[in-house]
C-alpha cells in the first residue's frame, strides 16, 4: 500500500469520525440525549448503522468523544488568556474567555454539560475528586491555578472554611451560571450583556481579596 493510499484513508477516516460527533452533538442539542441512537446517526449522516460501529462501540462513547471534544475547545480557549497579566485581570481574564465559549460554542457547551455522565467520585477524597474533575474537565485545572496564584501574591485571602477549592467552586458556580443563563434562557435576550459580565467577576473577585 502506497503513503499516498494510506494518507487518503486516513483522512477519509478522520472526516467520518467527526462527522459522527458533529451530528451527534446536532441530536442532543435538537431533540435531547434519548433521541440519539446509532439509527438516527446513521440517517443523519447517510451511513450505514452497522458502519458506525467500526468507530465507536457504542452511543455512549460517542457522547463521551463530543463530550471530551468540547472540553478540550474550552481548554484551549481559556489557556490562550495571556498568563502575563495580574492574578486579578487574569482571573477575570479566563471567566470572561469560558462564557465566550459558551457563547460561541453553544451545542458543545450544553452538550458537555447536560448529555455527560459526571466524574465518578463516590467513596474518593476531596483530593482524588478533585483530580478526576481536572481529568474530565481540564478547563478546571486552569481555574484552580489562577486561584492559587492569587493567593500566593497574597490578594485572595483565605479564611475558615473558605480556602482555594472553596474559591474555585464559587468562581466556578458563578461563570458557569451565568454562561448557561445566556445559552439558554437568555440566548436571545435583546441586552448587551457583556458588560454586566465583567462587572459580576469583578464584584465576585473583590470578595476574595476582602481581608
Amino acid at each position: 500500500m502506497s503513503f499516498a493510499v494510506s494518507t487518503t484513508r486516513t483522512k477519509r477516516r478522520l472526516r467520518t469520525q467527526q462527522a459522527i460527533l458533529d451530528a451527534a452533538r446536532s441530536i442532543i442539542v435538537e431533540d435531547g440525549l434519548p433521541a440519539l441512537s446509532m439509527r438516527t446517526l446513521a440517517d443523519r449522516i447517510d451511513y450505514s448503522p452497522a458502519g458506525l460501529y467500526e468507530y465507536f462501540s457504542s452511543k455512549e462513547m460517542i457522547v463521551v468523544a463530543v463530550c471530551d471534544e468540547g472540553h478540550r475547545s474550552l481548554f484551549a480557549a481559556m489557556d490562550q488568556v495571556d498568563k502575563m497579566l495580574s492574578p486579578i485581570d487574569y482571573l477575570v481574564g479566563i471567566g470572561l474567555a469560558y462564557i465566550h465559549f459558551a457563547l460561541e460554542h453553544p451545542d458543545y457547551f450544553l452538550v458537555m454539560f447536560t448529555a455527560a455522565l459526571p466524574p465518578e467520585m463516590a467513596g474518593a477524597t476531596t483530593e482524588e475528586a478533585q483530580a478526576t474533575m481536572v481529568k474530565s474537565g481540564p478547563a478546571y485545572g486552569i481555574l484552580m491555578a489562577a486561584i492559587q496564584r492569587g493567593i500566593d501574591a497574597g490578594l485572595f485571602h483565605v479564611r475558615p472554611g473558605f480556602g482555594r477549592d472553596e474559591m474555585a467552586y464559587a468562581a466556578w458556580a458563578l461563570v458557569h451560571g451565568i454562561a448557561m443563563l445566556r445559552t439558554s434562557a437568555l440566548r436571545h435576550f435583546p441586552a448587551d450583556l457583556a458588560a454586566s459580565d465583567h462587572q459580576a467577576l469583578l464584584n465576585f473577585i473583590r470578595g476574595l481579596t476582602a481581608a
